[in-house]
């Protein structure tokens, strides 16, 4: 069978595989941009690029990680994958906080981020209920489930390092076939030269992807510089691609001087393939550029029709900057964002008033009332912070009184606590 008519079964391949329930990428989360952009698929190379501390990790950890857990478990029979996680710039414990703080919050809605999960704060131990949900079977099992699919590195950073694992776990797990062609040298003599003909994985239908973050906290390589380092994992990248069958998904900075006074002056502050930092050859290596960019960061006032105002830093907008394969580039996906548990949803249109309004008024009742302290001190499950909060307002009660004086209608700020302590709601409506 000729290449081309290799194709054609491919085709058919895949048709047939949606015709019977199946799935031929990782699915998108976002209903609407996955008009232009379906998902995850296999021997693909893309890279998310953002500005720092933007969210690209939690991005990438959504897209790669938490979406596909989430929907194999609800999906067996559709969806297996394994990520290699090369983690880069952080330890694999503080990933497992990230994926905690995430499940907390889609299983149950706790909205708790890393600091408060390991009991920074002296006065603020985590309450021994959300341990007791987390060694739950109902948690366990998808904790299970995230072992079983993700794999961290934190302890090899050099592209060489790299590779080998890679290569290394897929020749574990699949078998690399070669063939034999006849050649002639450079004096025309014949030779035969052995070289690789395909790779099958053991699990053809699993999703295989290694995800690195990030390109500038690669170790140099002997004699390489930083922009030489990258290259050559790029080089590298694509080899695991096309050869292994891989899907790569790398992190990679915008140049610092994209946030500079001359950029914010032209508006030149979304992320570019020109603008990659330390290296910006990576582009001529992918199939896919994504971009994430934060609106906020930058003070602006109103996005794409959205008021950054009142969204403040919930709100990201993912751009395709190159495709190579659908030709989508230039679409934009407005999104909410909640960095503290690592999530992101697709916004509602901003003509949408009634739908936008209700996403700004979650944000307010749980995000930013939560983020003040006295509603931190005044919130079930704070025992410690209320004690103190109530002998506060006693000790100095006669000061409170004087400053605030009547509530309005007779009675005095006094009314606000009872003698145990505890909050006169009826008196009072207003306190938080």
């Amino acid at each position: 069978m000729d290449s081309f008519d290799a194709a054609i079964d491919f085709l058919k391949e895949r048709r047939q595989r949606i015709l019977e329930g199946k799935i031929n990428c990782i699915p998108l989360p976002f209903r609407r941009y996955s008009t232009w952009f379906p998902g995850i698929e296999k021997a693909r190379y893309t890279i998310i690029t953002a500005s720092q501390k933007v969210g690209k990790s939690k991005l990438a950890d959504f897209l790669c990680i938490y979406s596909p857990l989430f929907y194999s478990m609800e999906h067996e029979d559709q969806l297996k994958f394994r990520v290699l996680y090369f983690t880069l710039e952080m330890s694999k414990e503080e990933k497992y906080y990230d994926f905690l703080c995430h499940l907390l919050f889609k299983l149950d809605k706790i909205r708790i981020g890393t600091v408060d999960l390991k009991s920074t704060n002296k006065d603020k131990p985590l309450p021994k209920e959300i341990l007791d949900k987390i060694e739950s079977e109902k948690y366990q099992k998808y904790i299970r489930k995230f072992k079983e699919c993700v794999t961290f590195i934190d302890d090899i950073k050099n592209p060489t390092g790299i590779n080998k694992f890679c290569r290394e776990y897929a020749l574990n797990n699949g078998t690399l076939y070669k063939k034999t062609i006849h050649t002639k040298d450079e004096n025309g003599v014949p030779q035969e030269r052995e070289i690789v003909d395909r790779f099958e994985w053991n699990d053809p239908d699993c999703y295989y992807m290694i995800l690195m973050d990030n390109y500038s906290n690669l170790m140099a390589e002997s004699n390489l510089d930083k922009r030489g380092t990258i290259e050559k994992m790029s080089k590298y990248f694509i080899t695991l691609r096309d050869q292994l069958k891989y899907s790569i998904i790398a992190i990679q900075h915008q140049a610092q001087d994209k946030e500079g006074i001359e950029s914010i002056k032209l508006n030149r502050l979304y992320p570019t393939s020109d603008g990659l930092a330390d290296c910006k050859t990576t582009v001529r290596d992918i199939d896919m550029l994504i971009g994430l960019y934060s609106p906020f960061k930058y003070g602006l006032k109103e996005h794409e029709k959205y008021d950054i105002t009142k969204f403040q830093n919930n709100i990201r907008f993912m751009q395709i900057l190159e495709d190579r394969n659908n030709g989508g580039g230039g679409q934009v996906c407005p999104l909410y964002f909640d960095g503290a548990v690592s999530e992101f949803y697709e916004l509602p249109l901003p003509d949408n008033k009634r739908e936008v309004d209700k996403v700004l008024e979650y944000i307010e009742d749980n995000i930013r009332k939560k983020s003040n302290p006295i509603f931190l001190l005044l919130s079930k499950g704070n025992e410690i912070f209320r004690k103190k909060f109530y002998k506060l307002i006693f000790e100095n009660m006669a000061k409170i009184v004087a400053i605030l004086g009547s509530s309005g209608d007779g009675k005095t700020t006094s009314t606000i606590i009872n003698p145990d302590g505890t909050f006169n709601l009826e008196d009072y409506q207003g306190m938080d």
